[in-house]
């Protein structure tokens, strides 16, 4: 084992001559906070020798000790998630700005703004900074902050590098940056043919909503007052959970957001490889209704049976069926999937 293998470049052109030379599988097992990948050494030495795999931060049910399969489900047999949990609002907050890293979930909330200041000054220093000798590396935490005021939304490089005041091609340099530390990440628009007018750009996403929330000053007693950000903190939290079960789910789906100049938009669209699609609408409401499954119902009616199934989750308990192919369901359905 070696662990933070991007650091030493030069590894990598030895382990291909080792693997060429005896190809027995998981002999060697490399280890980084970055993506190993982006270093152009092993890309270009390890290529066809090696299997990534990306750990993100703690599942809600990996801390919970519960099997997840939301995601398999929603394309086998989406009739057994349509039911009601046990999880409230109040405390689905509580998961939201808690994260999922291991240390943050050990700590009292007292606790861990220090774990998470520690946290963002040793990863810009050392990663980030290992990664490319940037400049401005002091800005980094700023433009973090940026980022995580606008998690859940589309990216517009050129307002946050008016907010920073930095040239936009370096705002976007540094994103990369961010994205290579697995700090964010990007969520790619869903091409179609259904409108004309298509919005193209990704959806930005902190890949961590309790480092979201701490970069924000959100807390379990402010998040959810009028006006405050646990919408989009929802939302960012959806996507993440959505996309920790893809790395072990059987379907595989590629993940997706949708919204054309009309109006029409679905937060998430799951692709699955045989063509079907899963349209997922986050919404922070207690009281679901009809009018919240516009996106969803766009969809449907466009796609035809191409349409699998499209689900709204929420704050609330409770489950309820809006036709044969739509649901409303608790967002801890994500997790509370075993029947």
């Amino acid at each position: 084992m070696c662990d933070e293998a991007q650091l030493e470049p030069s590894l990598f052109r030895a382990i291909k001559a080792e693997i060429d030379r005896d190809r027995r599988p998981g002999r060697f097992l490399l280890t980084g906070s970055s993506r190993l990948l982006s270093a152009p050494d092993m890309a270009a030495s390890l290529v066809g020798r090696v299997e990534t795999i990306e750990l993100w931060p703690f599942s809600q049910g990996e801390l919970l000790g519960t099997k997840e399969d939301f995601v398999d489900l929603i394309f086998d047999s989406p009739a057994d998630l349509i039911r009601t949990t046990q999880v409230t609002r109040t405390e689905l907050v509580k998961h939201v700005v808690t994260g999922g890293y291991p240390e943050v979930v050990r700590r009292q909330p007292s606790r861990r703004p220090a774990w998470f200041e520690s946290y963002l000054t040793t990863i810009t220093r050392s990663v980030i900074g290992g990664l490319s000798a940037i400049e401005r590396l002091a800005e980094m935490p700023k433009l973090l902050r940026l980022c995580a005021a606008r998690t859940g939304n589309e990216l517009n490089v050129s307002a946050i590098a008016g907010d920073l005041g930095f040239p936009a091609r370096t705002v976007d340099g540094y994103l990369s940056l961010l994205t290579e530390a697995f700090l964010i990440d990007r969520i790619p628009a869903w091409s179609t043919n259904l409108s004309s007018k298509v919005v193209r750009r990704p959806k930005l996403v902190v890949t961590d909503t309790g480092l979201a929330a701490h970069l924000i000053g959100a807390h379990s007693a402010t998040i959810d007052r009028p006006g405050g950000p646990f919408g989009q903190l929802l939302e960012t939290f959806v996507a993440n959970e959505i996309r920790k079960q893809v790395t072990w789910s059987a379907a595989r789906p590629t993940v997706w957001h949708f919204r054309d100049r009309s109006g029409a938009e679905v937060d998430l669209v799951l692709e699955h490889p045989d063509g079907r699609i899963v349209g997922l609408e986050i919404k922070a409401t207690s009281s679901p209704g009809l009018d919240d499954l516009r996106g969803l119902r766009f969809l449907a009616d466009r796609l035809g049976d191409r349409f699998h199934f499209g689900v709204l989750l929420h704050s609330a308990p409770e489950a309820t069926r809006f036709g044969p192919k739509l649901a409303a369901l608790p967002t801890a359905a994500l997790w509370n999937t075993v029947t």
